[in-house]
């Protein structure tokens, strides 16, 4: 095998593989979440949004704010 089969191997390889990818890039979200539907548990389906994410921020602000940390622990032992 010389370099001028290895080229030709790359050559149609492209050909193949980039339009099935352009082809398949706005169909393969909707068969990767049908397929984390059925085999995943719930816990792992749930988007993590920027608006769940400003709420946390914010009401984890707004707990140190009233409570300032001390360093003790509030678990009892």
């Amino acid at each position: 095998m010389d370099i001028q089969d290895i080229i030709e191997i790359f050559i149609l390889a492209a050909v193949i593989f980039i339009p099935l990818g352009y082809a398949l890039r706005s169909r393969l979200p909707g068969w990767k979440n049908r397929l984390a539907t059925r085999f995943l548990s719930p816990r792992y389906l749930t988007p993590m949004t920027v608006s769940m994410i400003s709420k946390n921020r914010k009401r984890s602000d707004a707990l140190t704010d009233v409570s300032p940390v001390t360093g003790k622990s509030k678990t009892p032992l």
